[in-house]
């Protein structure tokens, strides 16, 4: 958009050979210096989990030892932008935030969050990260949790009774 001085470039099909330094840049003119930015994509694997109202959940979220001395945290959003600012938030330093809880065991490099009493509100997309105050966070791995209130479906009632038939 030439108002906003915005470009889009989209990947489709994205794959992990995908992930690593890329360079957007425009062309300025003659007797100017183009301008470049330099792009980091990271390529973050979703689990997917499906849980029913009122169990209890725990998610274990492995990172590497140069992270043993952040802060953990746990939050929900679509994308980390939105998960910084998220209500939904627990860290190593609260370490519980109403349903949620976090344990971190640093010798083995994971932490746990469980989250108790589910509810059909707690679906969506979390993210496992680390960091420090006010700097930049590093995002660990991202889970897509589908939370279901346990009554069949009028699908499921007529599958079922096809197979009884």
């Amino acid at each position: 958009e030439r108002e906003t001085h915005i470009f889009t470039v989209t990947i489709t099909d994205l794959r992990t050979e995908d992930q690593g330094k890329y360079w957007c840049g425009v062309k300025r003119g003659l007797g100017q210096h183009d301008v470049y930015t330099e792009i980091i994509l990271e390529i973050k694997p979703v689990s997917v989990v499906s849980r029913v109202t009122g169990e209890h959940l725990n998610i274990t979220c492995h990172y590497n030892s140069d992270l043993k001395n952040k802060i953990k945290f746990f939050c929900k959003g679509s994308v980390p932008s939105l998960c910084e600012t998220s209500a939904i938030k627990v860290s190593s330093e609260t370490n519980s935030n109403g349903r949620f809880s976090l344990r971190d065991d640093e010798s083995a490099g994971v932490f746990t969050v469980t989250i108790t009493d589910l509810t059909l509100e707690d679906s969506g997309i979390y993210w496992c990260g680390a960091g420090e105050t006010g700097l930049k966070n590093k995002w660990i791995s991202v889970t897509d949790l589908n939370i279901n209130n346990g009554k069949m479906q009028p699908f499921d009632i007529i599958f079922k009774n096809k197979i009884c038939l």
